[in-house]
């Protein structure tokens, strides 16, 4: 959400797959008395069911977008000071979830959802980097400081004003005046806000924790039984910690992972959980619409302005 590390671009998504909670913004609070589940689909997949917080946050084509606009601002500011830098842009797939990727948001709400991933790659996304690889070259002192703005290795950011090949050093480095040219200040949020960000792991958060949610976990969990394992929901399946320590998908985490989806087409886990996610997004569309307004205008300035940076590329 905010931009975390100036040799890289902002952060423009917390997850591919939402867990748990990582904003500190206070959207208006939601109980479960107010959200109400629509009619329940019957559904292995959501990841093509719009959602009420997708139009206030970035999709994915949206995203490249803003990584481009980025990306370009800050090599041209670099090319000023005779230094040939250019921050990583999103891929083709920044969600990580490939052929199956939802197009209106950057999430998987409810994990990998087709048995065609858990066949393959079981709970590991296929844009996966490969372990190892080449690390990017260290930056001089020159280069860090017309960056960032400072030379002083204790602070990511400084107020610059050196003089670097007979030109000033722009308050926050190059980064800053990125994030200057996309958002109007030199320390805002280039990507998602963290108030819509925070709404929506809250929302999430509740849906999960739902009686009807925690039910139709239940019954998840007896099938997983049935075949053998032992998980209390999806997510302790999603989030075993086997997975994370290969580098690609073991014999036993695509053996969990396409008893998930079996259990998951048996029990309707998907339909249940996206309906009472719905619900609690739906009336926190309701209770924040005037903050959320602010959002989109804030958005569109934003985009157009990195369609601006990618088409004046020099």
């Amino acid at each position: 959400m905010t931009m975390r590390r100036p040799a890289a671009l902002p952060a423009l998504g917390c997850a591919v797959l939402l867990l748990s909670a990582c904003s500190s913004a206070s959207p208006s609070p939601i109980t479960p008395t107010t959200a109400s589940s629509r009619g329940v689909p019957v559904l292995t997949d959501a990841n093509h069911r719009p959602m009420p917080l997708d139009p206030y946050l970035l999709d994915p084509q949206q995203t490249k977008t803003i990584s481009e606009g980025y990306s370009t601002l800050v090599s041209r500011c670099m090319r000023r000071f005779r230094y040939d830098y250019a921050p990583p842009v999103e891929g083709a797939d920044p969600t990580g979830i490939g052929a199956d990727a939802p197009t209106t948001r950057m999430d998987g709400y409810f994990g990998f959802q087709t048995m065609a991933h858990a066949k393959t790659w079981g709970y590991h996304p296929e844009t996966a980097a490969p372990e190892g690889g080449s690390s990017p070259a260290p930056r001089t002192a020159g280069e860090t400081t017309a960056l960032t703005g400072t030379s002083d290795p204790d602070s990511k950011y400084g107020p610059g004003g050196q003089k670097i090949n007979g030109r000033a050093v722009p308050d926050h480095g190059c980064v800053g005046e990125a994030n200057r040219l996309l958002t109007g200040s030199v320390t805002g949020t280039a990507g998602n806000p963290d108030f819509v960000v925070s709404l929506k792991f809250d929302t999430l958060t509740k849906g999960q924790r739902d009686p009807r949610t925690r039910a139709v976990f239940t019954a998840w969990s007896t099938c997983m039984k049935g075949k053998g394992l032992t998980y209390a929901d999806p997510l302790a399946a999603l989030g075993d910690p086997r997975w994370s320590t290969a580098a690609g998908p073991t014999g036993a985490e695509l053996r969990v992972a396409v008893a998930d989806q079996e259990c998951r087409h048996d029990t309707n886990v998907v339909g249940v959980w996206f309906a009472v996610d719905y619900g609690y997004q739906q009336d926190a569309v309701q209770l924040n619409r005037a903050r959320l307004a602010t959002v989109r205008s804030a958005m569109a300035a934003q985009l157009a302005a990195a369609r601006r940076a990618r088409s004046t590329r020099s």
